[in-house]
């Protein structure tokens, strides 16, 4: 077929861009396609995860239901080992912690929630533990641990909780002034009326002064 030279100028145009940038093009689509594979399968092995979690997390839920603490060790541990970054380990590892506390079980309780602590990266999840590990602390009278426990870092919307619980050490220890702070403190964290004002304020009240 004969081309007019217009034409045969836009053939020679086209070629001598590809030729140019071609290789560039083709390696970037390449790797835009790759990125893209790596992606869905990603997705794809999340969702395959979080099934096979989903599985383990009854027999979380089966072994809480009849309080069998070895058992729901067992399969906290499954999932803290091969599905930690699912929802359900974490959620298995405080449902553990509360099971275990009810059976007078505080290391196993610890244990769990400490994992919490340092592998979660929900910040209410850990909020969470952190008030469970002060209160098993204050349980068994370590006092300075739970405070140091009450002390670390949460979300604001966990303030009210943190400083009630910071009143009842303090007031477990015989610091009743502190204690009283904290009382105040908590209540003023807290927005309209909560259900837990006229709680805290018993125990303000209790203490006299």
């Amino acid at each position: 077929m004969a081309y007019d030279l217009q034409e045969q100028e836009q053939i020679d145009s086209m070629k001598a861009f590809w030729q140019q940038w071609g290789k560039l093009i083709g390696g970037a689509v390449l790797a835009i396609s790759v990125a893209y594979l790596g992606y869905k399968g990603y997705g794809y092995y999340q969702a395959a995860q979080a099934s096979k979690a989903a599985v383990v997390f009854a027999d979380v839920e089966q072994a809480a239901q009849t309080q069998d603490v070895a058992k729901l060790k067992s399969a906290a541990a499954l999932l803290q080992s091969d599905y930690a970054a699912t929802a359900y380990a974490a959620d298995a590892a405080l449902l553990a912690a509360k099971v275990a506390f009810e059976k007078n079980d505080l290391a196993t309780a610890q244990t769990q929630l400490s994992w919490v602590v340092q592998n979660v990266k929900d910040e209410a999840m850990v909020a969470v533990a952190h008030l469970r590990l002060a209160t098993i602390q204050l349980d068994q009278k370590h006092y300075d641990a739970a405070i140091a426990e009450l002390g670390q870092a949460h979300p604001s919307a966990f303030d009210a909780l943190f400083l009630d619980l910071k009143g009842d050490v303090h007031a477990a220890k015989g610091d009743k002034a502190a204690a009283r702070d904290a009382y105040k403190a908590a209540l003023a964290k807290l927005v309209g009326e909560s259900p837990n004002r006229q709680f805290i304020q018993t125990k303000l009240d209790a203490l006299g002064g």
